[in-house]
């Protein structure tokens, strides 16, 4: 049987191991779905096996920590959170054992990370007394988690800790080992951890034999370290790095970077290439190329060194995945984001079934959150996702089939459509305008958000494979519907505020969506009222069609509410990187007049903006009137998503699934 995807599932064999394809799972993890549990919850069990056998070949379990247990991190500090498993108690051991061996016994390779958080090592002496040495940055408490994140080594740290924090890798690589663990992969990218601190001259300060006077000197911590590793290894187990193939100025740069990984050739079986930085190695919508570092791999795969290249970094659709490998560029993708949206993704490669993936909105919500949010575990498109703990007290057989009508053909609408579909039930959409799409049909217009748009026509799609009926140009009412449906289901969604600023009516006034979308309405000069994620990817976008665009926000940052691990610093670079883009903060608009928008500062200055046109961008407020008319319609009423309260693609999903399964 003949597959599109032959190059992307075909077996290789590297070392003693064959992989069952060429789809490795990178070191991720859903950060909160583990409690305080010092062995794999059932959730992380559940997630790790599924990316197993749902056809992830190779699979990097990341986050075990090898040190005493530290306290938990605050809730105001957003960055990764890693389980505390206490490695070396038998009882956890046990749990570990029987995940690896489910994951073994639908042919994957399992790889332990060798990461730590808090860059404390556990070092075992030849008498088997245990201590911990300490390579984080002395002035960490002072520098906070920035510092921590790329901070440089300098003589401070005794050239005796790197010698115990190189055999500790080699250390950690047993235990691994006893509990049955094919690989190891250790980070190395982007500065993130002493290997790669003191392998760039960015961060190495040191003076001594490990310092920065050479290459040769930088890379003898890294080599001393796999060379510790692979006394232990042996031909047992694979070594994988994550190395970052050139870095930013001042750093290596690519023919230095191969210099290195000539070195470490004898010892290395992997080499997933990384970025410089932490975060553009997850991108984000802003990226315009969906595998932005497939071609520095490609070079360090050209220069034909003995060990699997790999490259990470936006490997979802699989016709680049598999086009990569057919062209020489990789022998290995690594995923991360495919198998937290779609955990059956390797299945539906199997099947030939690319139209049935969800798209990954590259929101980057997966790794943190907001300030406002809560700490949990969430993807947007897959609302399941960290939720595997409760999923089961949600989800009710239907009794029997029901006729249901939704009322809104936005995302949320279709989306509860195709789930009551799969559940059995007839639906019908009813959509007031020509076309479905509601709140998110503006991603057609913009460049940037091309990730939604995909999202946008899979739903649609969805909906027409699955025969859903969808009457459209009609507004439905309460009497339209009354007594013809067991079900009425109002998603009518939300509608933009209208603050109360004298002049908010007048005509060269609009709100963001519209002025997205008729954008030839829109005057050269623009302000727009409202800094947050829309207010500023609104004026991204007409200020790349080259209007001087000022955005005036209350707060003292724009988008202040956006998700800041991996997506806020890319976030503000996108926007920073526009000439025509502008911003005003601690601001409030005070009139908009026909020429000039007047406001005031938080010190109570006054000042005067020129405006052709005036965006307002300050908020959604939820058709809850609406939605409540169609109560009693029915014997069953339901509100989901922005009617009962505006939100994102992320909590409406989350609404929709849950009120889903109870019909």
């Amino acid at each position: 049987m003949s597959n599109p995807y032959s190059h992307l599932l075909s077996p290789i064999k590297v070392g003693k191991f064959v992989l069952k394809n060429r789809m490795q799972s990178s070191n991720s993890l859903p950060h909160f779905s583990q409690g305080p549990e010092k062995y794999p919850a059932d959730a992380t069990i559940a997630h790790f096996v599924g990316r197993a056998r749902t056809g992830a070949a190779f699979i990097t379990m990341a986050g075990v920590e090898d040190s005493p247990c530290t306290p938990p991190m605050p809730d105001n500090l957003d960055m990764a959170h890693f389980p505390d498993f206490d490695m070396r108690d038998a009882r956890c051991q046990n749990y570990m054992v029987e995940m690896v061996e489910a994951m073994h016994s639908v042919g994957s390779i399992v790889s332990g990370s060798l990461f730590s958080a808090n860059r404390i090592y556990r070092y075992e002496n030849e008498n088997g007394e245990v201590e911990y040495v300490d390579a984080s940055p002395r002035n960490a408490t002072k520098l906070g988690a920035t510092a921590m994140m790329n901070p440089s080594i300098g003589d401070d740290v005794p050239r005796d800790v790197l010698v115990k924090i190189a055999k500790s890798y080699g250390q950690r690589t047993a235990l691994y080992k006893r509990l049955g663990f094919d690989a190891v992969t250790i980070h190395m990218s982007y500065r993130a951890q002493v290997p790669g601190q003191l392998l760039s001259p960015l961060t190495n300060k040191r003076t001594d034999d490990f310092g920065n006077a050479s290459l040769e000197s930088r890379a003898k911590f890294a080599l001393m370290m796999l060379d510790e590793v692979k006394k232990v290894a042996g031909n047992d187990m694979l070594i994988e790095i994550q190395f970052s193939g050139e870095e930013i100025e001042g750093g290596y740069d690519m023919e230095e970077g191969l210099k290195f990984l000539k070195m470490a050739e004898p010892y290395v079986d992997i080499v997933q290439v990384r970025s410089a930085e932490g975060d553009p190695n997850h991108p984000i919508p802003f990226e315009l190329n969906p595998t932005p570092f497939l071609e520095m791999a490609g070079k360090i795969k050209e220069a034909g060194l003995d060990f699997l290249v790999s490259n990470v970094g936006g490997y979802f659709d699989p016709d680049i995945a598999d086009k990569a490998i057919a062209d020489g560029k990789l022998d290995l993708v690594a995923m991360a984001r495919s198998w937290i949206s779609n955990p059956n993704y390797g299945e539906l490669l199997a099947q030939d079934r690319k139209d049935d993936i969800v798209p990954c909105l590259r929101c980057n919500k997966c790794h943190g959150r907001g300030k406002r949010d809560i700490m949990t575990t969430v993807c947007s498109v897959n609302p399941k996702f960290g939720f595997e703990a409760v999923d089961k007290y949600l989800v009710v057989p239907p009794v029997k089939q029901k006729k249901v009508a939704v009322i809104g053909g936005g995302p949320g609408g279709m989306r509860m459509a195709l789930y009551l579909a799969d559940r059995g039930h007839k639906v019908t959409i009813f959509e007031a305008e020509d076309k479905l799409g509601g709140a998110i049909k503006h991603a057609d217009y913009i460049d940037f958000k091309w990730t939604l748009k995909d999202y946008k026509d899979y739903l649609i799609y969805q909906v027409n494979k699955k025969g859903i009926e969808v009457i459209l140009n009609t507004k439905a009412t309460p009497e339209l519907v009354k007594d013809k449906y067991d079900t009425v289901i109002a998603a009518v969604g939300a509608q933009p505020v209208i603050p109360k600023i004298p002049g908010a009516d007048r005509e060269h006034v609009t709100v963001a969506t519209d002025a997205i979308m008729h954008s030839e309405k829109i005057g050269n000069k623009v302000v727009i009222i409202g800094g947050g994620e829309v207010g500023v990817e609104t004026g991204m976008f007409l200020a790349k069609m080259g209007k001087d665009v000022t955005v005036v926000e209350m707060r003292d940052e724009l988008a202040a509410d956006t998700t800041f691990m991996h997506y806020r610093s890319m976030f503000k670079a996108a926007w920073e990187a526009i000439p025509t883009f502008k911003y005003i903060l601690e601001v409030s608009a005070k009139e908009i007049g026909e020429k000039a928008v007047s406001c005031i500062t938080k010190e109570g200055k006054e000042i005067t903006l020129e405006a052709d046109s005036v965006i307002l961008s300050v908020g959604m407020r939820a058709k809850t009137d609406e939605a409540l008319s169609f109560y009693n319609m029915a014997d069953e009423f339901y509100m989901i998503g922005d009617c009962k309260k505006p939100g994102t693609i992320q909590t409406t999903n989350r609404n929709v699934y849950g009120t889903a399964m109870s019909i």
